[in-house]
């Protein structure tokens, strides 16, 4: 179960690689829904062009829970986060029209439930800027892969950033990307390395997380084998990051 998560997570990422995202006009949807025909949830949703966020509320507990993913060609992968970064479920599926419908799957384990949600509500939104600068992390567990991601908002344009990432069991291979200054462009910053062949990596930063993803099938980085910072990231930490590598 392990590795087919980890396929599917390291798949959403690599799909990304020729997204572009939408710096202007939103859309936020509400979508009401049920896990296996009986669990009833609600879902807000920002669509920016292929990057979805947003929350989930299980109705019957009544707390906004954060979830982060994508929609691609019609395929929706979402990662819901506790409050300590941890995604404590996946739901991957297919959007037609108003409708989503898929499977819900818990990390480290082999059970799985469908699901499916209807459109209630759209509206516009615009793209504000935000501060960018604090401490975001994802984990599924020890046994399945974390990763890091500390940002410091230097100015309007530029942002220090430091990347690392374990892939989990069992190789536990790393994927780091040291301390270094990107342009910040809107919400979005660009890392390009050809240290060790072609990489190219894109930060989207939105309100509470940030995902990073592959651009133009870069992928030559120096990582680990099957190792990579890509993912969704929840934002856990506001103040200034303590870097790894000082000046």
């Amino acid at each position: 179960m392990i590795n087919r998560i980890f396929s599917v997570f390291l798949l959403s990422f690599s799909l990304f690689s020729s997204f572009s995202f939408a710096q202007n006009s939103l859309s936020k949807e509400t979508f009401d829904g049920l896990i296996n025909n009986r669990i009833p949830i609600l879902m807000t949703l920002t669509f920016d062009d292929n990057l979805i966020y947003g929350t989930l509320v299980y109705k019957k507990v009544g707390q906004a829970i954060k979830v982060v993913g994508s929609l691609e060609n019609g395929n929706v992968l979402l990662h819901e986060f506790d409050s300590k970064t941890e995604v404590t479920g996946i739901y991957y599926g297919t959007r037609k029209g108003d409708e989503i419908t898929g499977f819900w799957s818990k990390p480290n384990s082999d059970k799985e439930m469908s699901f499916s949600l209807k459109k209630t509500s759209n509206i516009k939104i615009e793209s504000e800027p935000i501060n960018v600068t604090g401490a975001y992390a994802y984990s599924f567990g020890k046994e399945a892969g974390t990763g890091s991601l500390y940002v410091n908002q230097a100015g309007k344009d530029k942002i220090i950033v430091e990347m690392q990432a374990i892939r989990g069991a069992p190789s536990y291979n790393q994927a780091v990307i040291e301390k270094t200054t990107l342009k910040l462009n809107g919400n979005q910053a660009l890392y390009e390395n050809n240290e060790f062949g072609k990489c190219k990596l894109k930060i989207i930063f939105f309100e509470g997380g940030a995902t990073i993803v592959y651009q133009d099938e870069a992928f030559e980085c120096g990582f680990g084998n099957a190792a990579t910072v890509a993912g969704n990231y929840l934002k856990y930490d506001s103040k200034v990051p303590k870097f790894e590598k000082q000046d």
